[in-house]
C-alpha cells in the first residue's frame, strides 16, 4: 500500500523540523493536518547518568506550541537542566596522588595514584526559554522568526533566529534558509584564567564574551509516496573566548614525570598544571542528508553527517531509526547512531617541559600557543543505541518511553612507558544511560 497523503505531509513536516531544529526557529506545520486550534503540550524528562558515579543530569522540558491557522504558528519552549557529580579536569592520571585548586582558588581537592583527576564538586544548573512565530508572507512562501535566552551559573547566552521556506514544484519542494546570532558571556568562579598560565598562580582576568553566527541552506524533496529526501549545508562562525575555563592540562620533564611548580613557593609542593588555551575563532562546515521511508505502516529513518573546521576536527555521524506500528496505537522505535572524528591541531593529553613549556627558575614560559586534553576535542568514536516505546491514550495524546546506552571510547592517546604516566588510560572510556519519559496532548 503506498502513502496516503497526509502521511507524505507529515513526512516532509518531520525533514523541515530538523532543518529548523538546528537554528532553534519553528518548523512549518501544514494548515490541513489541524483539526482545531488549541494548543498542543509536549512534555518530557531526560534522565542522563555516566557510570563511575561521574555527570549526572536531570532535564524537564515543556513545549507549547499554537496553530492559529492559515499557517501561523505560536511556540514556546522552557527547558531547565540540573548537572551534578564528578567532571574531568583535564589533567593526566599517574601512578602519584594529585592535588588540585578549585576554580576560586580557596581550596583543594585530591585524586588518588592511578585515577582520572575529577573535579567532584561540580554542578550546574540552566534555565532556557525559547519563543518562535510562524507565518506566510507570501503564496507559497514562509517566514519564521524566534529567540532564546539561556543563564547558568556562570554563562548567560540570548539568541535571535530566523528563516525561510518556499515550496516549489506543486509543493513537492521545499528549500530552507535561515540564520541565527547568538551571544555568550562567560562568568566563570573566580574569573576566567589566562591560558597556558599555572593552576596555582590562579593568573585569572575579568569575565569573557563570545559571539556565533549560523547560516543554514536546505532543501526537501518528496522523492515518491514512499520517500522523502533533505539535504542542508551548514556555516557555523564563532569569535571570542572559546576556552573551558575550568580545564587544565599536566606538564611532564623528559622522562614523563610530573613536575612541581616553580611557582609554589617553599610551603606547597603541588605538581605544575598549565590551564587550556584555545583559538580565538573557529569555524564549522556541515553538510547533511536525510532519508525517511515509508512502508505500508512503519517509516525507516536513516541520516548522516559530515562537518570539519578549523581546528582540525572532522566527524561523520551515522543515524538510523526504524518506527515499527506493533498495534492501532502503539510502536516501538529502535535508535543506532555511530560517530567518529579525529583530534584537534591543538590536542594534547599533556605537555613536555623543554618541548611544549620552558622552565626557568620560577619562570613558566609556554612554547604553544593553544593547547588542551579535553576529551571532546581529541580522537574518539562513540555509539548510542537503544529503543523508544510509545503508545497513543487518544485522539492527540501520546506517552513514550525511550531508554539508550551510549559509549565512547579514544583513540590514539596510548600513554608512555615511564615515568609517573606510565601504564595509565590517558583517555578513559566514558558509557552513559539515557532515559526519557515523553507525554504530549491538545489543550
Amino acid at each position: 500500500m503506498q502513502l496516503k497523503k497526509h502521511k507524505t505531509l507529515s513526512l516532509v513536516q518531520a525533514l523541515t523540523h530538523a532543518s529548523a531544529a538546528l537554528l532553534g526557529v519553528t518548523a512549518p506545520v501544514t494548515q490541513a493536518l489541524a483539526e482545531d486550534h488549541g494548543w498542543q503540550v509536549e512534555t518530557a524528562a531526560l534522565l542522563y547518568s555516566e557510570a563511575d558515579s561521574r555527570v549526572q543530569a536531570a532535564e524537564p522540558v515543556v513545549n507549547l506550541r499554537k496553530d492559529f491557522g492559515d499557517e501561523r504558528i505560536l511556540n514556546y519552549k522552557i527547558v531547565l537542566d540540573s548537572l551534578t557529580g564528578a567532571s574531568p579536569n583535564g589533567a593526566a592520571p599517574a601512578n602519584v596522588a594529585q592535588t588540585f585548586t578549585g576554580p576560586s582558588g580557596g581550596g583543594t581537592y585530591a585524586t588518588p595514584a592511578g585515577e582520572a583527576p575529577l573535579d567532584s564538586e561540580f554542578k550546574d544548573t540552566r534555565v532556557a526559554l525559547s519563543a518562535g512565530w510562524q507565518q506566510p508572507i507570501a503564496e507559497n512562501l514562509r517566514l519564521n522568526v524566534g529567540g532564546n535566552v539561556s543563564s547558568e551559573f556562570d554563562f548567560k547566552s540570548v539568541a535571535l533566529n530566523g528563516a525561510l521556506a518556499k515550496d516549489i514544484n506543486n509543493k513537492n519542494t521545499t528549500l530552507s534558509a535561515g540564520l541565527n546570532l547568538e551571544f555568550d558571556a562567560i562568568n566563570p568562579v573566580g574569573g576566567a584564567p589566562v591560558g597556558l598560565s599555572s593552576m596555582i598562580a590562579q593568573n585569572k582576568g575579568s569575565d569573557e564574551t563570545k559571539t556565533v553566527a549560523d547560516v543554514l541552506l536546505g532543501v526537501t524533496q518528496v522523492i515518491n509516496r514512499h520517500a522523502l529526501v533533505q539535504v542542508n549545508y551548514s556555516l557555523s562562525s564563532s569569535s571570542g573566548y572559546q576556552s573551558d575555563p575550568y580545564k587544565m592540562l599536566t606538564v611532564v620533564d623528559g622522562a614523563n614525570n610530573l613536575i612541581v611548580d616553580p611557582t609554589a613557593g617553599n610551603t606547597l609542593s603541588q605538581f605544575l598544571y598549565l590551564f587550556e588555551a584555545r583559538p580565538d575563532t573557529r569555524t564549522k562546515h556541515s553538510l547533511y542528508t536525510q532519508l525517511k521511508y515509508g512502508f505500508t505502516e512503519d517509516v525507516l529513518d536513516l541520516s548522516y553527517r559530515f562537518t570539519t573546521d578549523d581546528w582540525g576536527i572532522s566527524s561523520h555521524t551515522l543515524d538510523a531509526r526504524y518506527r515499527w506500528e506493533i498495534g492501532h496505537s502503539m510502536y516501538i522505535e529502535p535508535h543506532l547512531r555511530f560517530y567518529t572524528q579525529n583530534e584537534a591541531d591543538f590536542y594534547k593529553p599533556y605537555l613536555v617541559s623543554g618541548t611544549d613549556v620552558t622552565i626557568a627558575g620560577a619562570s613558566i614560559t609556554p612554547v604553544l600557543t593553544e593547547a588542551t586534553s579535553d576529551p571532546r576535542l581529541g580522537a574518539f568514536d562513540a555509539t548510542t543505541f537503544g529503543v523508544k516505546y510509545g503508545i497513543g491514550l487518544g485522539k492527540d495524546s501520546e506517552l513514550s518511553f525511550r531508554l539508550e546506552q551510549y559509549q565512547q571510547q579514544g583513540k590514539g592517546a596510548s600513554a608512555p612507558t615511564s615515568g609517573n604516566l606510565a601504564g595509565q588510560t590517558l583517555f578513559p572510556d566514558l558509557n552513559a544511560t539515557m532515559l526519557q519519559i515523553a507525554y504530549s496532548f491538545r489543550w
